[in-house]
Parts: structure tokens; C-alpha cells; sequence
């Protein structure tokens, strides 16, 4: 893997972010919605660096994890495994379990999308073979060569994420059922290893930090937020479309 090149991209996508999450561009949107404030904009920013386009080195710490949540992802039932059975698990933690496992496959789901779309970035790029640093022109043709479906399948799970950050009963079922997983993992040293842990962590933190961003908001507002983001990326997404034909 050509890391110098990945790190590139990576930091180059963060800094598309903060351009896409800018208050002072975005308030002029016509849909850009009026009771939004500069903290709601940054702090929505933050997010998204934070916890799902984080840093090349932060990425590295956790490589292994990102690596194994690919495997939790494919196979639901690896998670359901360490609760007993489906039975023991609703009565332990009510009717809502099954949905409670959905809001967290979505939170983990929302990391293994960014990190496919990253490495269809890093195919682009090698196949443009452009030299390090790219321009904001080459760096764009790059993303206009991925495919539409993708792009439109992460904005999708986006929502998806956003929408299950808004129902705060179902959000703390969900973080208090991915505690007990993780609880349990910690208690089987010879079945799951550090990365195991630190991939189920990662669900545990994405939904907890979503909570503290959007709990300060009353329904009306945490909807508006969930449009906007998927406003936004579409945007980008056509932006890049129109880039493709030209």
C-alpha cells in the first residue's frame, strides 16, 4: 500500500469535509435551515471527523479494528452469539432488542462504507497516476471516477445512522446492549483479541457522540439535521456528477 499517497487522500477528503460543513457558506443555501447555528454546523463537522473520516494516524491505531468490523458487519450474528440466545437476550433487554442490534449494525455499517470508499478513492488515484500532493481539480476527478451507486449507498447509510441518532430511548437500548457485548468479550480473553473489542467500541462511541450532538435538540431540529446532511452530501454528489461529463 502506497501510505503516503492514502494519508494524502485522507487528509484531503477531512478538509472537503470542513470546506462541505462551513457556517459562512452554508448559511446563504437557500435550504440551509434558519434556527441552524454556526455551533450546530461545526459541531455536525466535528462529527464526521471525529468518528467517521477520522485522522491517517488515529486510522492507524485502529486499522485492525476497522479491519474486523468487516467481519461483525458481514456476520450479525457474531454480536447476537455472545447475548445466549434470542429469548434470553429479549428478556434481558425488552421487545426492542432486534431493532436495537439494527441501530447498531447501522452505526458499525457507517464506518466499513467510509472505509470502502476509501480504498475505491485509493484506486482512483493510483490509476490516475498523479504525484502527491494532488490538486483540488485532480483530487475531484478522482472522486468523480467512483461509482454513482457507491456514493449514493454512503449517503444512504448516512441517513440511516442520523435517523437511529435521533430516537434516544432506542440509542441508549442500543448502547447499553453493545456494553454487555463488550463486557463479555473483555471476559473471553482466548476468543477475542484487542481488535475484537476495540471494533465494538467503536459503534459504542460513534452512538454515544451522536447522542451528545443531537440530544440537545427537540425533534423538529434533530429532523431538520437529518434532511440537511443528506441535502448536503447529494449536493456534493451531483457536483461530482456534473464533473464527470464535463
Amino acid at each position: 500500500m502506497n501510505k503516503k499517497l492514502r494519508n494524502h487522500l485522507i487528509e484531503h477528503y477531512r478538509a472537503y469535509i470542513t470546506k462541505r460543513y462551513d457556517y459562512e457558506t452554508l448559511k446563504s443555501d437557500k435550504k440551509f435551515p434558519k434556527n441552524f447555528t454556526k455551533d450546530t454546523v461545526e459541531e455536525l463537522r466535528d462529527f464526521f471527523l471525529d468518528n467517521l473520516y477520522t485522522s491517517p494516524k488515529k486510522r492507524e491505531e485502529l486499522d485492525a479494528a476497522f479491519q474486523q468490523l468487516e467481519t461483525y458487519v458481514a456476520h450479525p450474528t457474531k454480536i447476537w452469539g455472545l447475548m445466549g440466545n434470542l429469548a434470553s437476550a429479549i428478556f434481558k433487554f425488552g421487545i426492542h432488542f432486534p431493532a436495537a442490534i439494527r441501530v447498531g449494525m447501522a452505526a458499525l455499517k457507517t464506518h466499513t462504507s467510509a472505509r470502502h470508499f476509501e480504498a475505491q478513492l485509493m484506486q482512483a488515484a493510483e490509476e490516475s497516476k498523479n504525484e502527491v500532493p494532488l490538486t483540488d481539480e485532480q483530487f475531484e476527478a478522482c472522486l468523480a471516477a467512483l461509482p454513482t451507486e457507491q456514493l449514493e449507498q454512503l449517503i444512504a447509510e448516512l441517513a440511516e445512522l442520523f435517523m437511529s441518532l435521533t430516537d434516544t430511548a432506542m440509542l441508549d437500548k442500543t448502547v447499553a446492549i453493545l456494553k454487555d457485548v463488550l463486557q463479555k468479550m473483555r471476559s473471553k480473553k482466548d476468543i477475542y483479541g484487542p481488535e475484537d473489542e476495540d471494533a465494538i467500541q467503536l459503534g459504542i462511541t460513534v452512538l454515544e457522540r451522536g447522542e451528545k450532538l443531537l440530544s440537545k435538540y427537540d425533534e423538529t431540529t434533530k429532523e431538520q439535521i437529518v434532511d440537511f446532511v443528506v441535502y448536503n452530501e447529494t449536493k456534493f454528489l451531483k457536483y461530482l456528477q456534473k464533473k464527470r461529463k464535463e
